[in-house]
């Protein structure tokens, strides 16, 4: 569109204009000055000196940014000397120094927001990509994406993985059999009994649901949300993105639109994708994987969007209904069955009814967060994103964002948590199970597997097989088809590339392939959940199960099961299984349990049950990110490229911190990325560190040498590069101090984080305390108890043993349920304290408005990360500048950077 170009075109002129206005506020300063310091040098008083350097600072409103010392006072100090020999003549020449360095501190102002301006200029004109900035949107070729750069020769594994991928989406031959599935579908939701209180079954209710679908129509805040929701994905090309993002805010152009798109749902069943095929292109990937993106036209990609969130919407609230149906069973490996529980209502009273459990708190876990999380709940939400790109966002401003405890967020403001939370707390919720387990029965055993290819790979007749099963109508069922039988054609082949059709797979980034591919694996979920009356725990395809060995059989056979029939296949490098006993892994796993290593990231569970760092695959993204810094063109660039892959992709992969994990996965992250950084910039870059590379590069190329840390690390808003420190956060969180050593403090003893087994330790003795309470209270005859299907012990009869008292923790123990939540939150995070200079520099920075980031003047509010980046290179910035800000807003290109950082990562490849 052409108003993206006039968009562009105006912040380079804008930014233009603030870059000639500061030069020549520059040139015009350094004349002014020169001429002070010309006339303090011609006056041999003293106290004229002063006067003149006084009055220069007035005049051209330079501040007095030292501490202790002020215009007003020097003047009244002044009219003293005159009349009292008393004011030193060390006095008045070290106010003079102090003076002289005022107007030295307001050229390095300018100096820094020169450079600042300089960098920002150089990351515009040597983009590592062709940016959507200085693209011309209104050419028919860069509708289809065909002016999007990419490298001529790519790398092997490129071709490769491109190859793969033809493979499956064009295969016609890849098909599953609908005869076994329709049984298959048949026996698991058969067996799913109606209550006596209900006239249907609860499939019979789940197909009325799905049946039920009302798509609406467009009007303008469905536009919003769905351009909202395009924006959050990689799916279109820079120059749309762009586009979408310029037009988002403009009413006239959205009623447009909306009449448009309500014209074509009028007409959907003659919907098709258009005269040209739609253009496909390979992106590399930080984890190294290349994905296939399709590049629709605008106004194609919206109508998409609606349909895919209405139907993911749609059939997240049908399932979830079927979840509540009484069909979902759940129950803890040693259930409380019936005569336990009147037992313990019996001896125990009222003080047996426990609702707050693991058994509950699992549960209620489960559906919050890992229940076809991949479905929105509500069409604003948006879909998910497809998390395995490394969970990273370019211009997530967020590393630093959450007060608690690592700053590690991320960009989603309501409940739900986003892709890269929910794929940490799956870590953290499978140590600590492993954790309570081994302790309660002495062992436990971790299932991992997932798809191969599974978005390519998924046949279409598995999924219309099970559409149908579930009720959808035959009017979608035409339209899903031919969504899903693209015409593609690689932009990478050239305008004379031929055009195929997918016969398998979805593609990716599209919110109707999310609701199609979820409604396939909620079978899955389902199949497991009746065979084990436990959940799988899945993240898109990712599968984890765990619990003891019996149940983990059940549910791998399940799963290889269910893969035979869906033809889907399982991969054999992400497949493995573990068991854990009394804290190391058991070397005899049962023969039907799958081989191979349980990894998370670049974590692998070693030989005594704890999570270690994979050298081998941190090892190989060292030399990636070589390859990735070296093909960084700008300095800004560089700075990207390290917050994205180091500061987030390799700081997620080696998980953040969680009291489950305990001060031992936090020192060897800590060790990691000392490693790192030796490896990469002494044995790359002859360099001691990324400090070091990045003031080298910025000598090398503008002839600034003595660049100060703070410029580095700073934010861009105070005039910074915004460079992140991945230790930060770890440090952080690495010693926190109670306050019994609180006077201890100031000569250093610090308590070290409580080792992760000692919560369940106390767990236990506060069971085993709570046991002796009510046992006393049996003895005095002081149990009441108001169910009337409770036991009723005889007379005499002893209390229940300590050994029955605890049999059945999961569904009884309040104090476990406090273990079991402690040991998955994040560690204390410990601030650094401000010194006195560094607060009232703080005050004097402008207002945060509506952002906690960044460095400002609202500093209580400030998050932990910035508060140790402020107090950490504060010494040089107020010494340099006397405050700081290295630079003043106005003139600083704020907005230019802030819209090149929200442009996607084009990674080299």
């Amino acid at each position: 569109m052409a108003s993206s170009a006039a968009l562009s075109e105006s912040m380079q002129r804008i930014t233009s204009s603030k870059s000639t206005v500061l030069k020549d506020q520059h040139t015009a300063y350094e004349k002014k000055k020169q001429a002070t310091l010309d006339a303090v040098q011609a006056e041999s008083e003293l106290s004229n000196q002063l006067q003149i350097l006084l009055d220069a600072l007035i005049l051209h409103d330079v501040p007095v940014a030292v501490t202790d010392l002020s215009t007003g006072n020097v003047t009244r100090f002044l009219n003293q000397r005159r009349n009292d020999p008393s004011v030193s003549t060390a006095l008045l020449q070290g106010w003079k120094i102090d003076l002289e360095r005022c107007l030295d501190m307001k050229s390095h102002k300018y100096e820094y927001a020169s450079l600042f301006g300089q960098l920002v200029t150089e990351w515009l004109e040597k983009p590592n990509h062709v940016p959507a900035l200085q693209r011309r949107s209104s050419s028919d070729s860069s509708d289809d994406g065909s002016q999007d750069s990419f490298e001529p020769v790519g790398r092997q594994e490129m071709y490769d993985q491109r190859r793969q991928w033809e493979l499956l989406v064009f295969d016609t031959k890849k098909k599953s059999n609908p005869e076994t599935i329709k049984t298959y579908l048949s026996t698991l939701f058969g067996s799913t009994t109606k209550s006596k209180k209900l006239t249907k079954s609860p499939l019979e209710n789940l197909r009325v649901r799905v049946q039920d679908f009302d798509l609406g129509v467009f009007d303008m805040q469905d536009v919003r949300w769905c351009i909202k929701g395009l924006l959050q994905v990689d799916l279109l090309s820079p120059t749309k993105r762009v586009a979408l993002s310029d037009i988002k805010d403009n009413e006239l152009v959205l009623q447009e639109m909306v009449d448009v798109l309500n014209i074509q749902l009028e007409d959907l069943d003659s919907w098709r994708w258009g005269d040209k095929p739609v253009a496909v292109e390979l992106r590399r990937q930080v984890n190294g994987k290349y994905r296939v993106y399709m590049d629709e036209e605008i106004l194609q990609a919206l109508l998409l969007q609606f349909i895919g969130v209405k139907w993911a919407v749609h059939l997240k609230d049908c399932f979830v209904k079927f979840y509540h149906s009484g069909a979902w069973t759940q129950s803890s490996y040693r259930a409380l069955d019936r005569k336990a529980r009147s037992r313990r209502e019996g001896f125990l009273g009222n003080a047996a009814r426990a609702t707050s459990t693991v058994r509950n708190e699992r549960r209620t876990d489960y559906e919050r967060d890992y229940f076809l999380t991949q479905l929105p709940s509500t069409c604003d939400e948006g879909i998910r994103g497809y998390a395995d790109n490394g969970w990273v966002c370019a211009n997530d401003d967020n590393v630093g964002a959450r007060k608690v405890p690592a700053d590690w967020g991320n960009n989603d403001v309501s409940n739900k948590k986003a892709p890269a939370e929910i794929k940490q707390s799956l870590l953290h919720l499978v140590t600590t199970e492993s954790l309570i387990n081994t302790s309660l029965y002495g062992s436990f055993t971790i299932l991992q597997s997932d798809f191969e290819w599974f978005g390519p790979s998924l046949p279409h007749s598995t999924i219309f097989t099970v559409l149908e099963f579930f009720g959808v109508r035959d009017q979608w069922l035409k339209f899903f088809r031919k969504f899903l039988e693209a015409p593609l054609k690689f932009t990478q082949d050239g305008p004379d590339a031929a055009t195929m059709n997918r016969t398998c797979g979805i593609p990716i980034e599209h919110a109707l392939s999310d609701a199609l591919g979820e409604a396939v694996l909620f079978v899955l979920d389902f199949a497991v959940n009746q065979a084990t009356q436990a959940n799988l725990y899945r993240f898109h395809d990712d599968l984890w199960f765990w619990g003891q060995e019996d149940v983990s059989v059940k549910a791998w056979e399940t799963i290889e099961d269910f893969s035979t029939k869906f033809g889907l296949s399982l991969n054999p490098q992400k497949t493995g299984a573990v068991q854990i006993t009394e804290g190391s892994i058991h070397p005899k796993l049962s023969k039907s349990l799958p081989r191979g290593e349980v990894h998370w990231g670049f974590l692998t569970l070693d030989s005594s049950g704890q999570w270690v760092i994979n050298d081998q695959e941190v090892d190989k993204h060292i030399e990636e990110l070589r390859r990735q810094l070296l093909a960084c063109k700008s300095v800004f660039a560089i700075v990207q490229a390290w917050n994205v892959y180091v500061s987030r992709f390799l700081a997620n992969n080696f998980g953040r911190p969680q009291t489950c994990l305990g001060q031992r996965h936090i020192d060897m992250v800590i060790n990691t990325f000392d490693k790192i950084q030796q490896r990469l910039f002494s044995e790359s870059f002859g360099a001691s560190s990324m400090t070091d590379y990045l003031k080298r590069v910025i000598a090398e190329r503008f002839n600034v040498k003595d660049i100060m840390d703070g410029f580095l690390y700073f934010p861009s808003e105070i005039g910074g590069l915004d460079l992140r420190n991945p230790l930060i956060p770890l440090l952080l969180v690495r010693e926190v101090e109670d306050t019994w050593v609180e006077k201890e403090r100031r000569v250093g003893y610090h308590k070290k984080q409580k080792d992760p087994k000692e919560w369940i330790q106390e767990a236990f003795e506060m069971d085993e305390a709570f046991y002796e309470t009510c046992k006393k209270r049996y003895d005095e005859g002081n149990v009441v108890s108001t169910s009337d299907k409770a036991y009723r012990p005889k007379e005499d009869e002893p209390f229940m043993s300590l050994e029955e008292f605890n049999l059945y923790r999961e569904e009884t123990s309040t104090a476990l349920l406090d273990a079991y939540r402690s040991l998955r939150e994040e560690p204390r995070v410990k601030d650094v304290e401000f010194t006195s200079d560094v607060l009232a520099a703080l005050k004097r920075l402008p207002d945060p408005g509506q952002t906690d980031s960044g460095i400002h003047s609202g500093y209580r509010s400030m998050t932990s990360y910035y508060k140790w980046v402020a107090q950490l290179y504060a010494g040089d910035v107020l010494k340099k500048f006397g405050g700081l800000s290295m630079g003043e807003k106005k003139l600083l290109p704020i907005g230019l950077v802030t819209m090149l950082k929200g442009e996607k990562v084009r990674w080299q490849g």
